[in-house]
């Protein structure tokens, strides 16, 4: 059998070796794949475990939601190791808790000692010739896997939840950032990844990225109020990549005759910056993370800001699940999830007072109509963004590693 690739069909993105023998629903697959993986060959290691994980991004919530998943699915043959810090930020947010699954890593006073203890329990808990899935929160481990990929018969998985990668290379951002990535997708067997045109394809070949169908949140927890206020919020870590110099520009632009608020919800490098920019405008508000549902549930709009792309964040997913229309930059692969009627698109270069005006004509939309357009981007969400779809792809996924003998190239029986 070659080396893996993906096929797509529709929005959907699956392995081509499994065309012919999985079909039927999502979900049949997925408990198919269960069936598989909980008496496969490898055992299944995720790695979660970094240092002091405060505060939650959407790669934290996510993983969270799958480790919730994953517990619920009853599966023996997975386990997973996670720093004492996420989980504590997990339940304080309520995202997830302690499962019989986990391994629970804690933390030492200095980066030294934890980066040296950290691969010492990885190498306790990974057994030979396991899966090792190593995701974005969870590279601390990174050392630990390339060695039992190398002595132990390994079979190397990475997630990767940024479209961009090589970008790290340059002066803004850390170099050490981009070096942890390169050596972790040259390490691997296959890598995983949510962005159709994530830009690593030219370190790796294409044969061996394999491209998630979709993303997914919580319905039940996200969704839209009975009735809705004049609000737009953007909501997000206040950094550069997330679009905080526009957002200034946008904070400081804001009209002062509009009844309409703008709440901005985060904390970050910028946040000194936005609430002096806030202190000059009353119909602006800055808020903490933890508050998101409710702000989100009775919000019109949301601001997406993203410079590289806003595909697929999930504060976007979660704020179209609570009916919310959207105004965003035309960045990425963002067209797969920001379109019309719920949608609007601007340019990177697009004058702060465009985005405000592109805000408003959703704000003064007829109450109905308004309503209409946030209904379809929360039908779309549910229907092609689901934690069903993601888990089946996840188990085909570990399935198609489980064939690999973990000193070859994956695909090779």
């Amino acid at each position: 059998m070659g080396t893996p690739t993906t096929v797509e069909r529709g929005s959907l993105c699956i392995l081509p070796h499994q065309m012919a023998t999985i079909a039927g629903s999502i979900a049949d697959r997925a408990s198919t794949m269960c069936t598989r993986i909980g008496s496969g060959r490898r055992p299944i290691v995720i790695s979660l475990m970094n240092r002091n994980t405060t505060i939650l991004g959407g790669q934290e919530v996510r993983w969270g939601r799958i480790a919730e998943a994953l517990a619920l699915s009853g599966d023996s043959n997975i386990t997973i190791l996670c720093s004492s810090s996420l989980v504590f930020a997990w339940e304080r947010n309520q995202v997830a808790g302690m499962t019989p699954m986990f391994k629970l890593f804690t933390e030492r006073k200095s980066k030294l000692r934890t980066w040296i203890a950290a691969q010492v329990f990885a190498l306790r808990y990974i057994p030979r010739g396991a899966i090792v899935h190593l995701t974005g929160p969870g590279m601390l481990i990174l050392p630990a896997a390339v060695l039992v990929r190398a002595l132990r018969g390994c079979v190397l998985v990475t997630s990767l939840t940024t479209s961009r990668v090589l970008p790290f290379r340059m002066e803004r951002f850390p170099r050490k950032g981009y070096w942890m990535f390169w050596l972790a997708l040259k390490a691997s067997h296959l890598v995983d990844a949510l962005n159709p045109h994530i830009d690593v394809a030219s370190m790796i070949g294409p044969k061996k990225l394999s491209i998630a169908p979709c993303s997914f949140s919580d319905p039940s927890q996200f969704k839209p109020a009975d009735s809705k206020v004049g609000r737009i919020v953007f909501a997000g870590h206040f950094n550069w990549q997330k679009g905080s110099e526009l957002l200034i520009q946008i904070v400081k632009e804001w009209p002062s005759d509009e009844k309409c608020e703008l709440v901005l919800c985060g904390s970050g490098p910028y946040e000194a910056e936005l609430r002096d920019a806030a202190a000059y405008s009353r119909k602006v508000d800055i808020r903490r993370p933890s508050e998101i549902g409710e702000i989100f549930s009775s919000a019109k709009v949301f601001l997406s800001l993203q410079q590289w792309d806003n595909y697929p964040s999930q504060s976007l997913l979660e704020a179209m699940l609570c009916g919310c229309c959207v105004v965003a930059t035309d960045v990425g692969d963002t067209p797969l999830l920001v379109k019309p009627p719920w949608g609007e698109r601007l340019p990177l270069d697009a004058s702060p007072r465009a985005f405000i005006a592109a805000a408003l004509r959703f704000i003064h939309m007829d109450s109905e109509a308004q309503a209409k357009a946030g209904a379809s981007a929360r039908a779309f969400i549910v229907q092609h963004h689901s934690r069903e779809r993601y888990l089946a792809y996840l188990r085909s996924l570990w399935e198609f590693a489980d064939t690999a003998d973990g000193t070859s190239r994956l695909g090779r029986r």
